[in-house]
């Protein structure tokens, strides 16, 4: 299988991506965050979330539309490394056997790092830390020399991201960002991943958007 579908060249290029930064040098919130709104069984899964793809056939198949949603984090890395981004039912099987492939290579701790490092973040930027500076010119490293670490507010809102780069933008339009940060927060209390207080403070805190608005605005 692996030489079906995997460019080992790439995964390896993948794993020291520019501006990677090590998940353990990465406050534990943003992750959280990501699980919380991507993949909150990505602890416990292969690779794939028999649920939430049985939920999302159930919805296709209503709606008589190609395969959408149910995807792991493990197959959005698998996707976003090596598969392009038709909606169809032959992607999703390749995409769920290199998430299988994945999993059995790499420990979930490798997986979500370069999960993290590698996925898209609207306006042509890949991977969190080059996210992090663009929107807020923060960092999400905690050894960094210079820069302050993204806070639990603003970790929400480059999680909200990755469903819709460009719609939850903050550079484009705040308020949906700000919508979309809310219900990462809410599903991160749900988890109990933060308290109802730290939910509230990060719903009270005022953003300061720094990115600004180019041709990928259009």
């Amino acid at each position: 299988m692996s030489r079906l579908f995997i460019d080992e060249e790439k995964l390896s290029t993948s794993i020291a991506a520019p501006n990677h930064v090590c998940i353990e040098e990465m406050p534990s919130y943003l992750i959280q965050a990501f699980i919380a709104i991507e993949d909150h069984r990505f602890y416990q899964h292969i690779g794939i979330d028999p649920i939430a793809l049985g939920r999302a056939l159930l919805v296709d198949l209503k709606k008589r539309s190609s395969i959408q949603g149910g995807s792991t984090i493990t197959m959005q890395l698998s996707r976003n490394l090596f598969l392009n981004h038709e909606k169809t039912y032959k992607r999703k099987i390749k995409e769920m056997l290199i998430a299988i492939y994945l999993e059995t290579r790499f420990s979930k701790k490798q997986i979500i790092e370069m999960y993290l490092n590698n996925i898209y973040f609207g306006h042509g930027k890949y991977g969190i830390e080059v996210a992090a500076d663009l929107y807020f010119n923060k960092t999400v490293s905690l050894h960094h020399p210079t820069k302050e670490v993204v806070s639990l507010a603003e970790a929400a809102i480059l999680a909200a991201l990755p469903k819709a780069p460009e719609r939850y933008s903050p550079i484009k339009s705040l308020s949906k960002a700000r919508k979309r940060q809310h219900i990462v927060l809410n599903r991160m209390e749900q988890l109990g991943m933060i308290t109802d207080v730290e939910k509230k403070t990060a719903l009270e805190e005022k953003l300061q958007i720094v990115g600004k608005c180019d041709r990928s605005c259009a």
